[in-house]
């Protein structure tokens, strides 16, 4: 059967992954995208628990200096969250988890400084366009932002950030997020970035490979969508590439395009499919949506390429992908690349994530990206605390606050960080690497899991992590990796 015959044949199964990844939320509770206080339909109470350690002790909550988005009753922050668009199967979650921290862990004792913390949310689709509307509707009402989905979204808002000299946790990697030449020090990331996330990837992809391979190199595959995501994560693959010796032999950097923003189709992937299987690689690295993914690693195995070992960043995959007609494909082929744990992991702080959110939502699934969203909500838990311990809940005394602290703690759900110093000094360079298995995934029960019936499984499977590679380790960070401006800023 001819390659172009092949990819045919595979747009008949793109209908079932569609429904499997973050085009679709059909599965999901999540309030209407308007929603101003919740995320979350909230089915039970949840737990009283013990909220995030802290060393800070703040002042009688009157003599704290306030302004935007704090009173005597409440602290605001902003979610600017992509809850109906292609990565939503992943950001509902996410601020899901947010939601149930703030009001389940932090609300539930006492909040901070005597002030409950209120997440005002807004859907923005993941459009540029409507990130900038929605961003325009709720600052005013906001003291901070803990969420801003999208790297192009975020960078869209960057100007109005300074202007407004308001605070945003990104969720997006891009490495630019760690240079305050970029971002005037007002976007805060967590975790590793995506440039430094693929050069730790890459290398160790390809140390397995030679152990595998009697010392021999692999050649490699790149395929990434444009802008401040894909091309970030090319520029730190094709650095590890040139240190390691690899002969990149398909270079699909900036080549995933959508036709129809709604989705991502057969025909679309065409060129990528194509340049991937004719070039016959060992290793393909993929930045990426996970439906985009899913077409891609699909129609690849339909077409005949059966042999390479595949990984991509972090927001590539999608364990709900497991549900879909790829799922044996991911678990012979793919390595999940992520910033955080999986659901379930054994590590300190999983006994209150699974308590809260399986009191919350009892009657969904587990998910990975839920360990996410805790994350960004303990980050700015710690980060507000330490600003009420300063006296200062204003704007300014926030984005101080988030300067100071020297330890944002993750109890092992992800890395611990911090902003303090040269961003060569505090940028974060762990990652973790799961591998997707469909078997464990069905035995748990698979999309039928419900969290009140127990911890379950996403079926990623830790291999490794936290870990940081050579290259990654002595990598110098002196500012982001790529720019829509000046394209690729490193180099061997």
């Amino acid at each position: 059967m001819s390659l172009r015959r092949k990819l045919m044949v595979f747009g008949f199964v793109f209908a079932l992954i569609a429904t499997a990844c973050g085009d679709s939320t059909d599965d999901t509770t999540t309030a209407a995208p308007q929603a101003t206080t919740t995320a979350g339909a909230t089915t039970t109470a949840g737990p009283t628990t013990t909220a995030a350690p802290t060393t800070t002790v703040a002042p009688p909550a009157e003599e704290i200096a306030t302004d935007i988005g704090v009173d005597d009753d409440e602290i605001r922050v902003g979610l600017l969250a992509d809850l109906s668009g292609p990565f939503s199967g992943l950001t509902v979650d996410i601020v899901d988890a947010q939601v149930a921290y703030w009001e389940d862990v932090v609300n539930a004792n006492g909040g901070i400084a005597g002030r409950m913390v209120v997440p005002v949310i807004e859907d923005t689709v993941y459009n540029v366009a409507t990130h900038g509307e929605k961003y325009t509707k709720i600052v005013d009402e906001v003291v901070a932002f803990s969420n801003s989905t999208g790297s192009p979204h975020t960078a869209s808002i960057l100007s109005q950030l300074k202007e407004d000299n308001v605070l945003a946790i990104p969720l997006s990697w891009y490495s630019g997020w760690a240079d305050p030449a970029f971002d005037s020090g007002l976007t805060f990331e967590l975790n590793t970035n995506y440039c430094i996330e693929g050069m730790n990837a890459i290398e160790w992809m390809v140390n397995r490979f030679k152990a595998d391979n009697d010392d021999a190199l692999p050649t490699l595959a790149i395929a990434t969508r444009a802008g401040d995501y894909g091309q970030d994560a090319a520029a730190g693959v094709k650095y590890a590439a040139q240190q390691l010796g690899l002969d990149i032999v398909f270079d699909g950097e900036g080549l995933i395009v959508r036709s129809n923003p709604a989705e991502y189709t057969a025909a679309d992937a065409t060129p990528v499919i194509t340049g991937i299987v004719g070039s016959a690689p060992d290793l393909v690295w993929l930045t990426s949506a996970p439906s985009e993914t899913a077409v891609i690693l699909g129609g690849s195995a339909q077409a005949g390429l059966v042999t390479a070992q595949w990984t991509g960043s972090t927001p590539s995959y999608d364990f709900r992908l497991l549900d879909s007609a790829v799922a044996e494909a991911l678990t012979g082929f793919y390595f999940q690349s992520n910033y955080a744990v999986s659901w379930g992991t054994d590590v300190p702080g999983m006994s209150q994530v699974s308590e809260v959110l399986s009191a919350r939502y009892p009657d969904r699934r587990p998910s990975d990206a839920f360990i996410l969203g805790w994350t960004e909500a303990r980050a700015m838990e710690q980060i507000l605390r330490q600003a009420a311990a300063d006296g200062d809940l204003t704007r300014q005394g926030v984005i101080d606050a988030a300067n100071s602290v020297e330890l944002l703690a993750m109890e092992g759900a992800a890395p611990d960080q911090n902003y303090v110093g040269a961003p060569n000094d505090y940028v974060v360079r762990d990652i973790f690497m799961f591998k997707p298995n469909v078997a464990t995934y069905l035995a748990a029960g698979g999309a039928d899991q419900q969290l009140q019936n127990g911890l379950g499984t996403t079926g990623s499977e830790l291999i490794e992590g936290p870990f940081v590679m050579p290259l990654a380790a002595n990598f110098n960070f002196t500012g982001a990796c790529w720019t829509q401006e000046e394209g690729n800023r490193i180099s061997g």
